[in-house]
Order: C-alpha cells, then sequence, then structure tokens
C-alpha cells in the first residue's frame, strides 16, 4: 500500500492536480485513497525529499509557491537533462518508438481539440517518459522524475491555446527526428518544447495572479490508489 499510496500520489503531482501554494493534507488524502495517514505521510515525505512539496516550520506541508525564476531555472535544467536524455533516444531509436511517439503525439492533438487538458496532459508525460526510457540511461531516468515532479503543479494553468498548439509542434519535430534517428534534432525538439512551455506557464501565471489573488484550480481530481 505504500508503494501504490506514492506512486498514485506521485503521478497526480506530475499532472498538475496539486497548484503551487496549496496545502497537503493527509487526513483529506488518506480517505481519498481510502487508507491509514501512515503511507500517505511516508508518500508525502518521499515527494518532499524530491522537492515537489516543502515542509514548512509549523509542521504543515505544501507546494512550493509559484515562483518564476523557479520555473526558469527548472527550464534551464531540464533543457540540459531531458535535452540528453532525448538526443540518446535518438542513438538508439527503433521504429517502435518513433510510433509510440507519433501514437502520442496524436493523442495530445485529439485532446487539444476536445480542449481535454487532462488528457492532453497525460498524454504528454507518457511521450517524454516513453523517450527518456529509450535513452537506457538508469542514471538519468531519476533527474527526469524529479524534474517532471517539480513542473508538475506548474501546469495546471496550461490551457488549450494557440500558444500551446504551437508548443505540441514540437513533439512532431521529436517523432520526425527519432525516424531519422537525428541526435541534434532530437534535443532541439525537446528543449524548444520545453523553452516555450515555461514561457507560455509564467505568463498564464503572472496573468492570473494580477487579475485576481487566487490561483486556478486544477481541473479533475486526482486518481484513487489500488487496493
Amino acid at each position: 500500500m505504500h508503494e501504490r499510496v506514492y506512486a498514485v500520489l506521485k503521478e497526480a503531482v506530475m499532472a498538475g492536480f496539486f497548484i503551487p501554494g496549496q496545502k497537503v493534507i493527509v487526513r483529506a488524502l488518506a480517505t481519498r485513497f481510502s487508507t491509514s495517514p501512515m503511507p500517505v505521510r511516508e508518500a508525502i515525505r518521499r515527494l518532499v525529499t524530491q522537492q515537489a512539496f516543502e515542509a514548512l516550520p509549523n509542521r504543515t506541508v505544501r507546494v512550493p509557491d509559484f515562483s518564476p525564476a523557479k520555473v526558469e531555472d527548472l527550464c534551464r535544467v531540464r533543457c540540459m537533462v531531458e535535452g540528453t536524455a532525448a538526443a540518446w533516444a535518438a542513438e538508439r531509436a527503433t521504429p517502435a518508438l518513433a510510433a509510440q511517439v507519433e501514437a502520442l503525439f496524436a493523442t495530445e492533438l485529439e485532446a487539444f481539440a476536445r480542449n481535454d487538458l487532462r488528457r492532453l496532459l497525460e498524454a504528454n508525460r507518457e511521450l517524454h517518459l516513453a523517450v527518456y526510457r529509450a535513452a537506457e540511461a538508469p542514471s538519468l531516468m531519476p533527474c527526469c522524475e524529479m524534474l517532471g515532479l517539480q513542473i508538475g503543479p506548474y501546469l495546471g494553468v496550461l490551457q488549450c491555446d494557440e500558444r500551446l498548439r504551437g508548443s505540441l509542434q514540437d513533439h512532431g519535430r521529436l517523432a520526425r527526428a527519432l525516424r531519422r534517428r537525428d541526435a541534434a534534432a532530437a534535443r532541439d525538439a525537446i528543449a524548444q518544447n520545453i523553452t516555450t512551455s515555461a514561457r507560455h506557464i509564467i505568463d498564464l501565471w503572472s496573468g492570473r495572479s494580477t487579475a485576481a489573488a487566487t490561483p486556478p484550480r486544477r481541473r479533475g481530481r486526482p486518481p484513487r490508489a489500488a487496493h
């Protein structure tokens, strides 16, 4: 149960179900997962270690507040780490990997057309992870995962607008780079996708912060842990 709760909570963070500044309530999550507080506390402790959550002096836990500087810093590190993973994946790319990325890219476009941000972000996460796993670099994967956890809470502000459509096209470029086994093009496609998304997030969060004191709420609810 400890591992199940951690896995589901981790996926919820990466999918943008939590928003910057949100308090993380153990009892509420335990009720949601239909479990005792102990596995939830352990999962939260692990996510604090991975910097997805932060522990405050009053013993409460929350998602870190929104910070443009943090998003920019994550963008630089992600371009370096995830760009390297994409390049290595391209060097080892198989037709099956390229086909998987093309299928997930098509799913993203379909979700965009339906204004289904939740499904779009799920496909986006699956696409990135599929590419990074294909790099066959076990020491690099934890780095990519931790970066995904840290950027996840910022994703809830994204909107299915033309700017997001533009960043999705980088995944099409990535798929073509994988077909050609072009490491430089794969690195560039991932870096451009990350950079465009980061700028989009900063602009949207800053605009909403100016317009209202409360942050946007993520669509949907976190999934339940399996029994």
